[in-house]
């Protein structure tokens, strides 16, 4: 909007009479659009020009205030400054919009001249008016075309810049200079060299050149940010009728990488041992690779554009038909093993994954399908399945011979608890009896011997009860439940007494946690453990054995650890096996089959157990229970 201005002195309104007025009415008429108001803005005149542009009839306007041709558009300090210089008697000059009676707008270079009283007080006003309303239309399009191009330019994605004849910025948007790193003032001034790869530089030259003769460079460049760095940008510049040189920047970088990346999947595809084919919605044949050829003998030339059920068995045909539905609906088919033919007319076995295809707008337009050879696989799981039955017929014989052997261990066990007991209570019982008898009569030398041949068969009579009670391990059934160790521990301890009665024994029981097992076993191997302990350690004063539990590798792992006789590490695989002994006989009583029952208690329950000593300073039995601390 152009700004109003009042006139000078020269400019002055100047005391006129009535008929002095009539005759700029009739001067003016001819030439402008005029109207005359009162000093209260009362219309008391306009002449045709002015009822014309307006649309109004001059009766319409008659007597109205001024305010009927307003359209709102002028602040209220520009019409406070209109009224302040015309009721001064100055001159006041500017341009109006005003609205016409159909409610549309024109524009009009105004001159509003007072006329004065003879007192110098404004009579009346004349507003002699110029419609400029085609110019103001065309400066608002040309307002409206370069906010349109600045809104443009300056939020285009791609990057913009404009360089002079000497290929130096003069504007650039804001994506160029997101692009490059750079101010929108740091970029204006210099030269397009100054934004490219050191290498690429003399190629400025070359572009401008080809500007120069009017035409159009488009190129692939390699260009540097402010920090140094450099990306891949498609320009396209062009020269402008105004001498200027336009640039178009594209960062093509991750268009670059994806085709190397699609290069690199071409290459994958079709290096690829498995068969990838491309198929339409149709299952026409759209892409066939080299893994397809050596798996099924056709040709990419002779598959191509042909259907996919050339491949399909006549009763299998169904297959496709589903496939395809399943893959129009989005699905996918996973490693589905089916019979395929080779170009021979011969099957072969494979399996198939099937995914759909979509387009920019996601939507299904074709199948990838990826087969696998699997005769290798169907022909070992031939030969597996053969094995297995194989297996079972042996193990169905192995069984029979095992039940025979139970069968025959048990009427074993039967033997030594009746057959060989009834020698050895005979042997015990008569040396008893002749002791008895005729112990007096005996030499000193014969009573040894007599209670050596006792001690014998009671010794015996031991091994054969612990052999029995180690092969009833493998047979007995589990119970297995949540069993309470803490409360388990101690009742076994208070069973010991008589094995601690009148020794200095200190007992440390740590907290152990619960575990599912068959109480009376694991009661059993507490039991065996502590002993022991008790046993070895007969020599200490005060002998010192604690039980806890400790957490290695994710499992609880309990142990029982004394201070007593120890054994040397070498000789640590010798612990558990039945009627090993690491000790004299004389030294420490027993019968060497403590520990192989414990260890075939622990190794049913799924844990394992093992011992560390030190000759002279005890040892430590550790064992785990299977469940028990698995995260």
């Amino acid at each position: 909007m152009k700004k109003a201005s009042s006139t000078s002195a020269p400019d002055r309104a100047i005391k006129t009479s009535a008929r002095e007025v009539d005759d700029l009415k009739s001067a003016l008429d001819q030439h402008a659009i005029v109207a005359f108001t009162d000093p209260q803005g009362k219309i008391t005149y306009v002449n045709d020009k002015f009822c014309a542009i307006s649309g109004y009839t001059r009766a319409e306007l008659m007597g109205q205030d001024h305010r009927i041709i307003n359209s709102g558009y002028h602040p209220k300090d520009f019409i406070r400054d209109l009224w302040a210089t015309i009721g001064r008697g100055q001159v006041w000059k500017g341009e109006i919009r005003n609205r016409a009676k159909d409610g549309s707008f024109y524009w009009v270079d105004t001159t509003i001249v007072p006329f004065l009283n003879e007192d110098g007080r404004p009579r009346q006003y004349v507003a002699i008016r110029a419609d400029i309303t085609r110019r103001k239309l065309e400066e608002e399009a040309r307002r409206l075309a370069e906010e349109r191009y600045r809104t443009l330019f300056d939020y285009a994605p791609d990057g913009i810049v404009v360089a002079d004849a000497n290929s130096c910025y003069v504007d650039v948007n804001s994506s160029a200079c997101r692009m490059l790193g750079y101010e929108r003032s740091e970029l204006i001034g210099r030269h397009a060299s100054d934004i490219v790869a050191p290498g690429e530089r003399e190629q400025v030259g070359k572009a401008r050149d080809v500007l120069e003769i009017g035409g159009r460079y488009q190129r692939e460049w390699q260009l540097r940010r402010k920090d140094g760095s450099i990306f891949t940008a498609e320009v396209i510049a062009t020269a402008m009728p105004d001498g200027n040189l336009l640039g178009l920047i594209r960062d093509i970088t991750e268009r670059k990488e994806a085709e190397v990346v699609t290069a690199r999947l071409a290459a994958i595809v079709e290096s690829s041992n498995d068969a990838i084919v491309g198929k339409d919605l149709a299952g026409i044949v759209t892409s066939w690779n080299s893994g397809a050829e050596a798996i099924f003998g056709y040709s990419a030339r002779e598959m191509e554009n042909q259907s996919i059920t050339k491949l399909i068995p006549p009763e299998r045909q169904h297959e496709e038909v589903e496939i395809l539905e399943r893959i129009r609906n989005g699905g996918s088919i996973q490693h589905f093993d089916t019979v395929r033919l080779r170009r021979d007319g011969s099957p072969i076995d494979v399996s198939v994954t099937v995914s759909p295809i979509r387009d920019g707008t996601g939507r299904v337009v074709g199948a990838s399908k990826v087969a696998r050879d699997i005769s290798g696989r169907k022909r070992a799981e031939a030969e597996i399945r053969q094995l297995n039955a194989s297996l079972e017929e042996r193990v169905k014989e192995r069984t029979a011979q095992l039940e025979m052997a139970n069968r025959e261990l048990e009427a074993f066990s039967y033997s030594v608890s009746h057959d060989l007991r009834a020698p050895l209570r005979a042997i015990d019982g008569f040396s008893q009896a002749v002791m008895e008898d005729f112990g007096p009569a005996l030499p000193a030398e014969g009573q040894r011997q007599l209670t050596i041949i006792r001690e014998s068969a009671q010794r015996m009579g031991e091994l054969i009860d612990d052999l029995l009670a180690f092969s009833r391990l493998s047979r007995q059934p589990l119970g297995k439940r949540e069993t309470d160790l803490n409360g388990l521990v101690r009742d076994v301890w208070d069973s010991l007494t008589a094995e601690r009665q009148e020794r200095a024994v200190e007992f440390t029981a740590g907290n152990l946690p619960p575990c599912s097992g068959d109480p009376a076993l694991l009661r059993q191997v507490w039991f065996n453990l502590l002993s022991n302990a008790l046993k070895y350690s007969r020599r200490r004063n005060p002998a010192r054995i604690e039980v806890g539990a400790s957490r290695e590798q994710g499992r609880t792992v309990y142990f029982v650890r004394d201070n007593g006789a120890g054994f040397d590490m070498r000789y640590a695989g010798k612990l558990f096996g039945v009627f090993q002994r690491l000790h004299k006989a004389e030294d420490y009583e027993g019968t060497g089959v403590g520990l192989a029952i414990v260890q075939r208690i622990v190794n049913r329950h799924g844990g394992r157990i093992w011992a560390e000593g030190i000759p002279d300073r005890g040892a430590t039995f550790h064992f785990t229970v299977e469940g028990v601390g698995e995260p």
